[in-house]
């Protein structure tokens, strides 16, 4: 199954993010890093390594340093320890709920499709065993969840999707409502993330800058760095009239009109779209992170 039930194009539940499981998403190869920490799992080997695996009787070849004496002298039989490297990399989300999400000209908001792509990849993790914490950029400030293995603590990291994407979007209409900078929650970012994770990063990216970009070539240099751009067709293009029908648009406090059957207004609309989008990808490559572009306009079907 790749369809998510949605209650509202506007808001999201708990039951829509746990439907995000079934989402399957094809994956970017992930580039290797200057990390001596390559591989996404835990790998054993035989031998002495970052973590205590098993105890087993000796064999020849073992290495002798790693006899269990405590076993052996128990059980009247030679023991050695076993070791697995550590080589799991576990995954950061960071999930963009700042203004600008909150947009959408058909079925759904920005944030509403960002916030179930968030749950698809958490769950991707899941399945595979890795740990996995979770970044909020709320505007003017940030939530963070720190990285943890079970089911239970990924439940919950879902329902704080689901309180602070509603609480964001009943604020439009109030003066709290203030688009801010993505640095603060970059800077934050980098702090928490060790050398070695996968990082999603999910947002429309519009408001990041020279700054952001920084933060983002540190972010990549020694981790697994993608982004996941979400866009409304809206913000491209706009639809084609006949008429001198105009377009009402908000952003929550103050309500405006474009004018689609303008020429001129037209043109200048698609280049300004086009420059924006063309900063974004110049910022991205120069950090070395792929990303993959996401539109309101498609379900999840089209994307499988």
């Amino acid at each position: 199954m790749d369809t998510i039930t949605r209650q509202s194009p506007v808001s999201v539940d708990i039951e829509q993010l746990i439907e995000a499981r079934a989402i399957h998403l094809q994956m970017p190869p992930w580039r290797n890093v200057s990390s001596s920490r390559h591989g996404n799992r835990l790998s054993k080997v035989r031998g002495r390594g970052m973590e205590f695996d098993e105890v087993r009787h000796y064999q020849p070849g073992d290495d002798i340093r790693c006899i269990d004496w405590r076993v052996t002298a128990r059980t009247g039989k030679t023991h050695t320890k076993l070791f697995r490297e550590d080589r799991e990399h576990p995954v950061f989300i960071f999930l963009d709920l700042s203004h600008s999400m909150y947009f959408g000209s058909g079925e759904k908001l920005k944030s509403v499709f960002a916030s179930e792509l968030a749950a698809c990849l958490g769950w991707n993790a899941q399945q595979l065993g890795e740990r996995v914490a979770l970044m909020l950029h709320l505007g003017e400030h940030s939530h963070n969840e720190k990285p943890a293995a079970s089911r239970t603590h990924w439940l919950a990291q879902l329902q704080t999707i689901v309180e602070q994407h509603n609480q964001q979007f009943s604020a439009l209409n109030s003066s709290q409502i203030i688009q801010s900078s993505p640095n603060a929650s970059l800077e934050t970012l980098c702090q928490l993330v060790k050398t070695g994770y996968q990082v999603h990063l999910i947002s429309d990216f519009y408001h990041f800058d020279k700054a952001s970009a920084l933060h983002l070539q540190r972010l990549s240099s020694h981790n697994q760095v993608f982004a996941w751009q979400i866009s409304d067709p809206l913000e491209q293009q706009l639809p084609r009239s006949s008429s001198a029908q105009q377009l009402q648009v908000s952003n929550g406090k103050q309500e405006g009109y474009l004018q689609p059957d303008n020429k001129t207004f037209r043109q200048q609309f698609m280049r300004l779209a086009k420059q924006r989008q063309q900063s974004i990808d110049v910022m991205l490559q120069q950090a070395r992170i792929p990303h993959q572009h996401f539109s309101t306009a498609f379900e999840w079907q089209d994307y499988a």
